[in-house]
């Protein structure tokens, strides 16, 4: 038999395309299976690296007599769900050890897998994450089901543990508002406009998890629960066809945010906000700014109450409140259309109290571009949001350094008026134009050192030096240089032409001007490069010192009376 009608047969039984006759992928494995639907029964399998999944799962059926929809495969804690991949695409290698789960408990068809591991390498939040998990998939065993809230816009469920105690919150991708699977009635199409301006329907997952990367980047100083992608398969959920997995199972698949549910007491809309420490406040009002969030409301601001020891012959019980900032789906909008209303700490008498030592030395060590580079690597987010996050990171720097509060920045940074434009948004504005129309910032502005950049300081200031470098026009030479350029169909046209012995016109244009030419490609986004955030950054500081000229006292409010002869 010829080797290649052996190879087509192996391909027929479901085999890797791969030459199986190259020594490179004829790798014998010896695989461990840990049997725990027929407990006590563990057996072993010989395969070859380059065989599939199914060939696996088909092995384990005639070893098990289970049928293939009773149990599923895990190694190292990820299900091999890829039927059509190889073992060794997994990273399969020889004597590791295999989990063989049940996937059916009576007429229950559950399991939970983590997607991708964006958590800290620590073994507290990792033991965390993974005991959340298998409290949820023991419950799902007990027929425990997820518990769809009564409020909210978007399809927001509660996972509970074999105590019917909450573990964790899951919101999938396609239950957001305007998602083709809302089961509040909103449905549409994945990535229409969304409740909130500059926020698409199908994002707020990546938010979510954003959101806790920005806090997990700072050492977990804002207080947000643990946050991470997970993939649940349960028939409680809407079913969506492009998540059927299994066709011999209607039972849809779905991709979400998995946040840990923290105990607490309430929330803050039911006390007062005079009995929030200053620094809790604003831990959060601080988070809000960098991350842009658009719906700080009541709810999703949690208190937990810690009873303070009583002092002798006291007999009221005092407690100390900590909060806990929960649902971040509507933060990184891709616009500043954001009014003061939709921020409830806005008016708290905390915001207008100075920030102390610790908080400006934490402000001060905020990277906005570290934390943008994070957050590209592990969540995907269009990159405007992410440049007005850094825009609004950048105000928040700046204005603490100048002493300002939170209540100063607040003002700048979000509309009065939603019909009106907030200072930012002006500014923001302003530069745009600038650095599309070749605005210099100005010369003195670098010399107070607010970018350490040289490079961008010798590429916007002008030196006058420079002008003795030049080379003088002669006589009669023209004092721009033309240089021809031809696009891809004018040089098709040409070679035409040149057949026929006949000459194409010719297009002239300055050498090192910003006109678009055909064979350069436009990006799909735009990109802000330095010397965009230097006009921001000149902006925002002019913002900050006219606002600090606000807060000087008039003279007039201050002037002292006159006492009258009769009273001295």
């Amino acid at each position: 038999m010829k080797k290649g009608q052996v190879k087509r047969k192996f391909e027929s039984f479901g085999f890797s395309s791969s030459n199986p006759y190259d020594q490179r992928v004829r790798k014998e494995l010896v695989l461990h299976i840990q049997n725990q639907v027929q407990i006590g029964n563990d057996f072993t399998l010989k395969l070859y690296s380059w065989m599939k999944i199914s060939i696996l799962k088909q092995k384990i059926h005639k070893a098990t007599k289970l049928d293939l929809g009773d149990f599923r495969v895990l190694y190292k804690n990820q299900e091999l769900t890829l039927n059509n991949e190889d073992l060794e695409d997994y990273g399969i290698k020889n004597h590791v050890s295999l989990k063989l789960m049940a996937r059916k408990q009576g007429q229950q068809t559950y399991f939970i897998n983590s997607l991708y591991n964006i958590l800290e390498e620590t073994r507290s939040t990792q033991e965390q994450f993974q005991n959340a998990k298998w409290a949820v998939e023991g419950a799902f065993m007990k027929g425990i089901t997820p518990k769809l809230t009564d409020f909210g816009t978007q399809g927001t469920y509660i996972l509970e543990n074999q105590n019917h105690k909450p573990v964790a919150i899951f919101k999938p991708y396609d239950e957001e508002a305007f998602a083709p699977n809302n089961p509040r009635g909103m449905k549409g199409k994945m990535n229409s406009p969304g409740l909130r301006q500059g926020i698409l329907s199908g994002e707020g997952v990546d938010r979510e998890v954003a959101a806790y990367l920005i806090d997990q980047s700072s050492g977990h100083y804002h207080n947000v629960p643990i946050t991470n992608y997970v993939q649940i398969c349960h028939p409680t959920f809407h079913e969506a066809e492009e998540y059927k997995q299994f066709q011999h199972e209607k039972i849809p698949i779905k991709e979400g945010s998995f946040q840990l549910y923290i105990p607490h007491d309430d929330n803050v809309g039911n006390y007062g906000s005079g009995l929030y420490p200053s620094m809790e406040a604003r831990k959060i009002a601080i988070l809000d700014i960098r991350i842009l969030n658009c719906d700080r409301n009541e709810e999703n601001i949690l208190v937990r109450k810690k009873k303070v020891p009583q002092a002798n012959g006291q007999t009221r019980q005092s407690f100390d409140y900590f909060l806990i900032p929960i649902d971040h789906g509507y933060s990184f909008p891709d616009s500043f259309k954001i009014c003061r209303d939709e921020v409830v700490w806005y008016h708290w008498g905390q915001m207008a109290q100075q920030f102390t030592q610790e908080e400006k030395v934490f402000i001060e060590k905020i990277d906005p571009d570290k934390d943008i580079q994070m957050i590209k690597e592990k969540v995907q987010l269009r990159d405007i949001c992410l440049r007005n996050v850094k825009i609004a990171t950048m105000l928040l720097k700046i204005g603490a350094a100048a002493d300002l509060t939170i209540h100063d920045i607040a003002e700048m940074l979000y509309r009065e008026d939603p019909d009106e434009l907030s200072p930012i948004e002006k500014a923001v504005q302003t530069a745009e134009y600038n650095y599309n129309n070749n605005v210099r910032v100005p010369k003195g502005f670098f010399k107070e050192k607010i970018f350490s950049n040289n490079l961008i300081q010798k590429s916007l200031e002008f030196e006058s030096s420079n002008l003795n470098n030049l080379e003088r026009p002669q006589i009669n030479q023209p004092l721009l240089k033309l240089q021809i350029i031809r696009d891809e169909e004018e040089n098709k046209e040409i070679n035409e032409r040149e057949n026929q012995n006949q000459h194409s016109d010719k297009k002239l244009i300055r050498v090192g001007s910003q006109q678009n030419i055909k064979t350069v490609k436009k990006p799909t986004e735009k990109e802000w490069n330095e010397e965009f955030y230097a006009h921001i950054t000149y902006l925002l500081q002019q913002l900050v010192e006219h606002k600090l000229q606000e807060k000087v006292p008039s003279p007039r409010k201050y002037r002292p009376r006159y006492i009258s002869e009769e009273v001295k």
